[in-house]
């Protein structure tokens, strides 16, 4: 990957407002099999490279990342769903307690 191909597609994303770090866009860079790896003299940078950094970004992270392993997602999904039952207690809990200031009794 070069390291002047990079610097451009930040500076392209730039231009359109997307403050990205550079860390971030190369690693994008070196995992997306439709990047070319060329000089940036003998490619042009598109919008598409946006669209494809975006959603990228999007699943980083999740159980929905390309790349990852079952073991990975499982846990990856495990957590979402811990986080998921407690903010469901959580607003259980304020409705319970607005519902109170209220005087409505629950359905």
């Amino acid at each position: 990957m070069s390291t002047l191909l990079v610097k451009e597609v930040v500076r392209f994303f730039r231009s359109y407002g997307l403050k990205y770090e550079t860390e971030l866009v190369e690693e994008w860079m070196s995992t997306d099999p439709l990047v070319p790896e060329v000089d940036s003299n003998s490619h042009k940078i598109s919008e598409e490279y946006i669209h494809r950094f975006n959603d990228w970004l999007k699943w980083k992270g999740t159980a929905f990342e390309e790349g990852i392993d079952n073991e990975t997602k499982i846990n990856r999904l495990l957590e979402e769903n811990n986080s998921l039952r407690k903010q469901i207690e959580s607003l259980q809990k304020e409705k319970a307690e607005l519902e109170d200031r209220l005087g409505t009794l629950p359905f």
